[in-house]
């Protein structure tokens, strides 16, 4: 690869100063040498700016940059104004790369020059990096535009942008509490922006193994703004496109979606009368209709999708399952219904508690059974 491409990895820090040192040991450990990591200090109480501090002066990779409490997508933009790499990523302060993440995507630039956007696998892991719960491997390459309205294209720090695609798209929105990378690449997407899938794992993001620090409905809101975005005229892009057009698409059922995967945020916390007002007044305000099979999207990666491990589905067993039995009696669904709606949303826990109690021959043919 050409020495004039340079990497800017863009990590904001609030707090973080425990996982500091993990990450930045992560990129500077690896045999590479053409790139900077700008951190990014928002105002941090803890002793994130000593330890960052540290670095910046040991390390001329390093760079830091201290500012009042932003936020986020603040952060990240302070980060974009100071980037001087061809190529940028942006990893949170609790994730981190592995050691051939460099070579393996200098290695696809070069054989793939004409995308704008690369992606690689990723993998969640406990908070003590010791178990690791979920790989994903993405596969497709080529525009992704109009998929992106539905759906992320991976975990943030997976994905490579080009600097000179992101000098099109605008800044983060410090005004979203979330969902910013979603409606940042969704920009990339009416661009025209086409990706390039590394199926390999190169970066491994920390699962929290329980929502009870989620915010259902902050987390709801933003998803349903930047699905209702999606649809329209994004005037912040500067580029003319011709996918950066109003679509008469009905965003109901995407919305809804979004409310189910937040709402099984609440019955994991045990707000199920918090939980049942909301479901009222969303359904009266969309006028939804719901399928027995809507529901599935309780069991999401907002709540416990990754919960597998004995003592998981035992504590789903014992605390959240009687919270959406409660959740559906007061929906008045029948004893037969709440069996088959428990099946359908806790279908992966099921299915792996027979195997772990029956063995992998007797729990496969009781789940081919069952299931």
């Amino acid at each position: 690869m050409s020495e004039k491409v340079i990497f800017s990895i863009i990590i904001p820090c609030y707090n973080q100063s425990h996982f500091l040192e993990d990450v930045l040991n992560s990129i500077l450990d690896q045999e590479y040498e053409n790139f900077e990591v700008l951190i990014i200090n928002d105002g941090s109480t803890d002793n994130t700016k000593e330890i960052a501090t540290g670095y910046s002066k040991k390390d001329p990779h390093v760079k830091l940059f201290n500012q009042k409490n932003q936020g986020l997508s603040a952060a990240r933009n302070t980060g974009l104004k100071n980037a001087s790499g061809k190529f940028i990523v942006f990893l949170d302060a609790d994730d981190w790369l592995e050691r051939d993440f460099f070579e393996t995507y200098s290695n696809a630039i070069t054989l793939f020059p004409e995308f704008d956007l690369y992606r690689c696998g990723y993998s969640y892991w406990s908070a003590d990096r010791q178990k690791k719960y979920h790989t994903h491997l993405p596969t497709k390459d080529g525009l992704i535009y109009p998929n992106v309205v539905t759906q992320n294209i991976g975990a943030c720090h997976s994905i490579l942008i080009r600097k000179s695609l992101a000098d099109q798209l605008g800044e983060f929105d410090t005004t979203l509490k979330s969902c910013e990378d979603w409606d940042y690449w969704i920009r990339a997407g009416k661009v025209g922006a086409k990706i390039k899938s590394i199926p390999q794992d190169l970066v491994g993001y920390r699962y929290i193994t329980d929502s009870m620090s989620r915010n259902a409905k902050v987390m709801y809101f933003a998803l349903s703004e930047v699905t209702q975005r999606a649809v329209r005229m994004d005037r912040r892009i500067a580029t003319e496109t011709d996918s950066n057009i109003d679509l008469n698409w009905n965003i109901a059922p995407l919305v809804k979606i979004h409310f189910i995967k937040c709402l099984g945020v609440l019955l994991h916390q045990g707000k199920i009368e918090e939980a049942f007002i909301w479901y009222q007044e969303e359904k009266t305000k969309w006028l939804w209709r719901f399928e027995l099979r809507d529901f599935v999207d309780f069991n999401s990666q907002l709540t416990f999708r990754y919960f597998l491990q004995p003592e998981q589905i035992q504590q789903l067993s014992k605390e959240v399952i009687p919270n959406v039995k409660v959740f559906f009696t007061k929906l008045d669904y029948s004893e037969k219904e709440q069996e088959k709606l428990i099946r359908l949303i806790f279908e992966p826990q099921i299915k792996k508690y027979n195997h772990l109690k029956y063995g992998r021959f007797l729990g496969a043919c009781l789940n081919k059974i069952r299931f």
